[in-house]
C-alpha cells in the first residue's frame, strides 16, 4: 500500500425513500381526486411514518456500527506505552487512540459515512490499522470490516434490510 490516502475504510450507511414519498403522493392525490374521503390524507400521514420510522432505524444503525467499530478498534489497539496518554510519543504521532477518539459519524441528509480522520504527516493512519503494512511488519486488524460482517451490512437482505423494513411496515400500520 502507498503512503497516500487512497484506500481509507469507511462504512456507507444510506436511505432513501424518494421513490416511495413520490408514489404515496400520486396515489393519495388520485384518492383525492376520485372522492375516497380521507383516504388520502391517511395514505400521506401512513407514508410520512413509515419515512420517519426509516430514517430512525438508519441512524440507530449508524450509531450501532460507530460503537462496534470504536470497539474493536480499543480491543484490538496494541499494548505498547508509547499509545498511553501522558508519554510524549503519544502526543507527537498518531496512534490507535487517537484514531479511536477520531472516529465519526459523518451525516449528510440520510447517509451516513463512518470513518476516522487521525492523520500522521498527512497519512491517514486508519488505513494502516485495517489493512496492516507488509513493509513495516505491521499486521492487518479489520474493526471496520468485522463490524460490517458482524452487523450484516454487506450482505443482501441483511439485518439492515429487515430494519427497513420493520420500519416501513409500522409506519403503514
Amino acid at each position: 500500500m502507498s503512503w497516500n490516502n487512497d484506500n481509507v475504510p469507511e462504512i456507507d450507511i444510506s436511505y432513501d425513500d424518494s421513490q416511495m414519498k413520490s408514489v404515496m403522493a400520486s396515489i393519495s392525490a388520485t384518492l383525492d381526486k376520485n372522492n375516497f374521503g380521507t383516504a388520502g390524507a391517511e395514505l400521506r400521514n401512513m407514508a410520512a411514518m413509515a419515512s420517519y420510522n426509516g430514517e430512525r432505524a438508519v441512524n440507530k444503525l449508524a450509531e450501532q456500527t460507530t460503537d462496534e467499530v470504536r470497539n474493536l478498534m480499543k480491543e484490538r489497539q496494541y499494548r505498547q506505552p508509547s499509545y498511553h496518554p501522558g508519554v510524549k510519543a503519544f502526543d507527537r504521532k498518531a496512534n490507535n487512540q487517537r484514531m479511536v477518539d477520531n472516529l465519526k459519524d459523518h451525516v449528510e441528509n440520510n447517509k451516513h459515512r463512518i470513518y476516522t480522520t487521525t492523520t500522521n504527516g498527512g497519512y491517514n493512519y486508519s488505513q494502516a490499522f485495517e489493512f496492516g503494512l507488509l513493509t513495516r511488519n505491521y499486521p492487518a486488524h479489520h474493526p471496520f470490516q468485522d463490524a460490517a460482517t458482524h452487523l450484516g451490512l454487506n450482505q443482501m437482505n441483511g439485518s439492515f434490510d429487515d430494519e427497513i423494513n420493520e420500519a416501513i411496515r409500522r409506519g403503514f400500520s
